[in-house]
């Protein structure tokens, strides 16, 4: 092994020895997207990959919620999985970034082909809602948002999806990413990719 590829495999490792350390303290929240069973399901098809806040509240956290997770730092630490496989860890975004990731590892498993934004075609999701509650022992969570495919700004075709999750409160913060993860693999898993693409012509 070179010794190139030695910093390589050393700077990977601590990266990862990092996060990992990262997702077990209180400031990181641990999203585990689980991609859905069906994949390749529309290839040769090539998208750009927008995001956009369009929330009234930009607040994750209800005031209630805040309290159980005060150290929480808006940050989140994105692991993705396949059905009956063990996850892999991504990294640590921000919203908007977590959102882009997410959606850029669903529509490359389901075969399309992910652009860096420019002309052609783009699906842009608008985050409308995204909230977690915390009371009567129990996390949870709701999320609504609308995926739009457009070709040089004009809208091609638009679903609206929406989901909600909850669960019974034993370990604080464990239970709060297991919402989490639940809610935000539903959801972006209800997108009809198929569907978007035919409506639009594409």
């Amino acid at each position: 092994m070179s010794k190139h590829r030695l910093r390589c495999g050393v700077a990977m490792g601590l990266l990862a020895a990092l996060l990992v350390a990262a997702c077990a303290t209180s400031n990181v929240l641990s999203v585990n997207y689980l991609l859905p069973a069906r994949s390749n399901e529309i290839p040769g098809r090539s998208v750009a990959i927008a995001f956009e806040d369009a929330r009234k509240d930009g607040a994750f956290l209800s005031p209630s919620a805040r309290q159980e997770l005060e150290d929480f730092t808006n940050v989140y630490a994105l692991t993705v999985s396949k059905p009956g496989r063990s996850g892999e860890l991504k990294g640590a975004y921000a919203l908007g970034p977590l959102f882009t990731e997410i959606l850029r590892y669903r529509l490359e498993d389901a075969g399309v082909k992910v652009l860096p934004p420019g002309g052609g075609a783009q699906l842009k999701l608008v985050l409308k809602e995204f909230r977690m509650d915390y009371g009567d022992r129990k996390w949870s969570a709701s999320v609504a948002y609308d995926a739009r495919l457009l070709r040089n700004g004009t809208l091609l075709s638009q679903q609206t999806v929406n989901g909600s999750a909850e669960r019974v409160v034993l370990m604080k913060k464990t239970d709060a990413e297991k919402v989490l993860g639940e809610l935000v693999s539903d959801a972006v898993n209800q997108m009809d990719l198929a569907a978007l693409f035919k409506q639009a012509g594409l």
